[in-house]
């Protein structure tokens, strides 16, 4: 948000400031929403801490900013926002109060569905359109932030924590905000300074920018560029901004620095209505971000401007494209807020105190250098939809906004194809009783918090305490970025699934043997069993088959570290015999022995094939999984570092039930050291 620098220059500029308050407060929502309870703050800062919040947001613990600077400091914001509306944004930032119809440039209300005989359903996929005149509805916010899945609680136990940050600051008298005779001048403000070119405000939907076209900027001529009563100073090199410069800025560059540097520059000398005033904010720039920004209009000079070839632009049209548009998308969601997606790149959950210990270096969201090797593209487009892999169910609505009716019989109607103005007159006049009822009950409906778009947990990795959210990509973004991580991987596109000949009865023992003799698979990968799932480390057996690649799960087998630095999964287990890798165990099975087979491609067939009933006969055949230890907590990193979690009190290390009793890495050691000395090797080095 910049400076605007002429209320506080103009005589009347608190004037000014009061009568754009008292428009945007007076053109605000006018619905009734519930009220939201406070909750557990002790709860709040463990979930924030650990959902994965500070990759893009940050507090202020003991003097610093902690967290991402991708998204604002949010210690201050119980001073600024409304708990309210708190509560709803972390529960879903993309759910509207109502949703907003272009035609009509307005809000509609329960009571526009009712004269339909319509439920209050609004969502992007089967009712998306207005009941009156069958515009396509705006029902989403348009922000970044993605929807964490979390229940009504958790959203307020952490608004409650964000809130208990700062003491509420008193304020003078803001009786002027209901004054309506401010209402008009407060409208002609915001069109004269142009707010609506950033931000949604109502009454301002097809308002467009005030500044002009600067995509070839750097091209416009000298003679164009207007340094007012500062031309002669320009060229004889005497600079308002800095006495000790005496060199010509007569140029580009030096237009663009000093109208950045000071954007009311050029007015100084003359004679202007308030309203003829230059208009430009004054944004905050360090000296490095200036020399960006002049630097990036020098050059904006267009494809006639250009001084270089047209060749040497870099427009790609080979899958190098597919990365330039995909990491539009990754910059846009600031993935790499908890993901590595280059080689050497660091999240910035790794930089993050908590996750300085091993126990929480192993609780850092998966690397995706890889990615596209990893997985098969139609899984990972499957995923990015809905994280947590809920089931058609969490498609049903994918922006999450879908606003629960409590009328049966309303809820009946279909809206996939609403009616246009006037269509149901006649029913509504022959129900008009129902009409009523339907529309009271939309009333007591209207504001409700609609279901999550999905489970609240990991699809993959449930035992992460950091959450992949729910994006709310479009198609386009989906496919932009299914192809980048192909293409970053060299991947093939399209994908062929590779096809796997099925096991013998002979192979699914050896296999079988393999699992359970010597490298404990089951110890540390889930199985969907509750107990033995509140100690695993790595993802479910059951989703391999449609989620990776055979050829990239081989090469994972044979050393994991070389793709993943610091990973857990245990090196050497297999070496080369010949053209063939066998199992590197000790007390090998005869049967595995006589085997003749490339062992490790015959499991990652038996991992690409496994069935329900096959995981519960190797559940049954392996050791118990460990049980000692107790799940690291927010403050179990921080204290480390001679440091509480969130500069307060310390938090309790029982953050999550479903999490109590996963081993310390010490505990795991121990249990791994009783079946395999390979296996106990790689652990006690990764562990060290």
């Amino acid at each position: 948000m910049p400076t605007f620098w002429r209320l506080q220059r103009d005589e009347d500029g608190a004037d000014q400031i009061k009568a754009i308050a008292a428009y945007l407060w007076q053109e605000s929502f006018d619905g009734q929403v519930p009220q939201q309870q406070r909750g557990d703050a002790q709860h709040g800062s463990e979930l924030f801490h650990t959902r994965g919040c500070m990759a893009c947001h940050s507090i202020d613990e003991n003097g610093e900013h902690v967290g991402g600077d991708f998204a604002a400091n949010l210690t201050k914001v119980g001073q600024k926002a409304n708990f309210d509306y708190i509560v709803r944004w972390i529960y879903n930032p993309r759910n509207r109060w109502a949703p907003y119809c272009p035609r009509e440039h307005r809000d509609l209300t329960p009571q526009d569905y009712a004269n339909h005989n319509l439920p209050f359903v609004f969502d992007t996929e089967q009712h998306s359109r207005c009941p009156n005149d069958g515009a396509e509805l705006q029902v989403q916010n348009m922000t970044v932030m993605p929807n964490f899945r979390l229940p009504i609680t958790d959203a307020r136990d952490i608004a409650t924590y964000l809130f208990s940050l700062s003491q509420p600051e008193s304020y003078p008298d803001t009786s002027y905000l209901t004054d309506a005779s401010l209402h008009d001048r407060g409208k002609a403000l915001i069109k004269q300074y142009g707010c609506a070119g950033c931000h949604e405000i109502r009454g301002f939907e097809d308002e467009q920018r005030i500044g002009k076209e600067l995509t070839t900027e750097g091209a416009t001529p000298m003679e164009r560029l207007d340094f007012a009563m500062l031309t002669n100073d320009a060229e004889r090199g005497v600079d308002p901004l800095d006495q000790n410069n005496h060199e010509e800025w007569y140029t580009h560059q030096g237009f663009f620095t000093h109208k950045l540097s000071d954007p009311a520059i050029y007015d100084r000398g003359k004679e202007k209505a308030p309203a003829d005033r230059l208009r430009m904010p004054k944004p905050f720039l360090t000296d490095e971000w200036r020399t960006a920004l002049t630097t990036f209009l020098l050059g904006s000079v267009g494809a006639e401007g250009a001084t270089v070839p047209q060749t040497m632009f870099y427009n790609p049209s080979d899958r190098r494209r597919d990365i330039q548009e995909g990491w539009w998308v990754v910059k846009k969601y600031n993935c790499m807020g908890c993901h590595s997606i280059q080689v050497g790149q660091n999240s910035v959950l790794m930089g993050l105190p908590l996750y300085q210990t091993p126990d929480w270096r192993d609780q850092l969201p998966p690397r995706l250098s890889s990615e596209g090797a990893r997985v098969d593209p139609n899984w990972l487009l499957r995923f990015l939809r809905d994280p947590s892999l809920a089931g058609p169910q969490s498609a049903s609505a994918q922006s999450g906004n879908a606003q629960p009716s409590t009328n049966n019989a309303a809820a009946a109607v279909s809206t996939s194809a609403p009616p246009v103005a006037g269509a149901n007159t006649g029913a509504a006049q022959q129900n008009s009783q129902q009409n009523n009822q339907a529309a009271q009950q939309a009333d007591r409906s209207h504001g409700e918090l609609p279901p999550q778009p999905g489970a609240n947990n990991n699809g993959v990795r449930t035992y992460l305490r950091a959450r992949m959210p729910t994006f709310t990509f479009s198609p386009n973004e989906l496919q932009k970025l299914v192809r980048f991580f192909m293409a970053v991987s060299s991947q093939e596109d399209p994908y062929i699934p590779q096809q796997l000949d099925p096991l013998t009865d002979q192979e699914r023992l050896i296999a079988r043997q393999l699992f359970t003799s010597g490298t404990p698979c089951l110890k540390c990968h889930m199985t969907g069993n509750a107990q033995h799932d509140a100690t695993a480390i790595a993802p479910n057996f059951m989703i391999a088959g449609q989620r990776l690649k055979p050829d990239w799960t081989f090469r994972w087998l044979l050393d994991p570290a070389q793709i993943s630095p610091g990973t857990a999964m245990p090196t050497g287990l297999f070496r080369q015999e010949g053209d063939r890798w066998v199992t590197n165990i000790p007390n090998v099975p005869q049967a595995v022995q006589d085997y003749q087979g490339d062992h490790a491609k015959l499991l990652v067939r038996y991992m690409m094939l496994m069935t329900q009933d096959e995981q519960q006969r190797l559940l049954s055949a392996s050791p118990a999984p460990a049980t000692g230890g107790a799940a690291p907590s927010p403050a179990h990193g921080a204290q480390q570092q001679g440091q509480t979690a969130h500069g307060q009190k310390p938090v309790s290390r029982n953050i999550a039930p479903q999490n109590r009793g996963r081993p310390k890495t010490s505990a795991r050691v121990k249990n791994y050291s009783s079946r395999s000395p390979v296996v106990a090797y790689a652990v006690a080095h990764r562990a060290g």
